[in-house]
């Protein structure tokens, strides 16, 4: 928006007080722009509306007898002979609009004679008035849009930064969680007395999968740890198995997480004496015996 024409032109140009040279600027500026031709459009039907405000004033019947006096008195005073030929100035030329003031702009307007009378002077003052008062209220209307789009992406960073907070401090927990673990395991394998089981790919398909159990030298809870495994579908879970002769004892079933890993407590009734251990993919919720063909780990006890 082209401010200095829709402030300082537009208002004349509704009143018709331009040089042409002007007009011909506002229109140039219009036709490029259908929303600056809508906002003159209106300030042009609002002047169109000025004269209705102005009342009607009937004069004093003295005013025609005074001015018919003073006609007569001026025939009487003027003099057959011929006047002196004066030498004309040369009018100087008008300034444009632009390098007048603001208070001779208003005065030229008041010269029309459809805005002659109090009335008018104060319909007009109150015209320009609305226009700058407008212009000013847009100006805080665009300024309050870009301070609410603004305020609206401020908040929207925010609630990520807290989405992303939350997700870390979620994380560091679970990360702290897994160190207390991984301390107490390595505890347990320090222990005097205490036995640990490795246990391997029993397919040849997964080398990479591997696994413990580390039983302690008296007859509290086992730890089974596991590494590597592939995450299953929801329908298919891991089962540990404790073998005893020719008998599979489940000692529970587990999932995996990103990293492949698993933790299980086992009970210490069931790691005081075995064979061998196994884990086996069985269907969700486990199942009563290991199925043979999906033994995918398998580890037997040291003799």
């Amino acid at each position: 928006m082209n401010k200095r024409i829709e402030e300082e032109l537009f208002p004349f140009y509704a009143l018709d007080a331009l040089t042409d040279e002007e007009k011909a600027e506002v229109e140039v500026y219009i036709a490029n722009d259908p929303e600056a031709k809508a906002r003159l459009t209106a300030l042009q039907e609002t002047a169109e509306k000025l004269p209705l405000a102005s009342e009607s004033v009937m004069p004093s019947p003295s005013v025609k007898a005074n001015l018919m006096d003073r006609v007569r008195a001026d025939s009487r005073a003027q003099a057959p002979k011929t006047a002196p030929i004066v030498a004309q100035k040369r009018p100087a030329e008008r300034p444009s609009l632009s390098q007048i003031s603001w208070w001779d702009r208003l005065r030229r307007s008041f010269a029309m004679p459809v805005l002659a009378g109090t009335t008018a002077l104060a319909a007009i003052l109150l015209f320009i008035w609305a226009i700058v008062l407008n212009q000013q209220v847009t100006d805080l209307q665009n300024q309050v849009a870009d301070l609410t789009s603004d305020t609206a992406l401020l908040t929207d960073e925010l609630d990520t930064l807290r989405t992303d907070n939350d997700q870390l401090r979620v994380r560091n927990e679970t990360l702290q969680q897994q160190l207390e673990t991984q301390e107490d395991i390595l505890a347990s394998y320090q222990a005097p007395g205490t036995s640990t089981i490795a246990i391997g790919d029993n397919t040849g398909e997964n080398p990479q999968a591997r696994a413990t159990l580390t039983v302690p030298p008296e007859s509290g809870a086992a730890t089974f740890v596991a590494n590597n495994l592939q995450q299953l579908s929801a329908a298919q879970v891991y089962q540990l198995w404790i073998i005893r002769g020719d008998q599979a004892l489940s000692a529970g079933i587990f999932e995996v997480d990103e990293n492949g890993r698993a933790i299980v407590e086992v009970d210490g009734s069931l790691a005081a004496s075995f064979d061998a251990v196994g884990v086996s993919i069985e269907p969700a919720g486990g199942s009563e015996q290991p199925t043979l063909d999906q033994i995918i780990l398998l580890g037997a006890a040291s003799s």
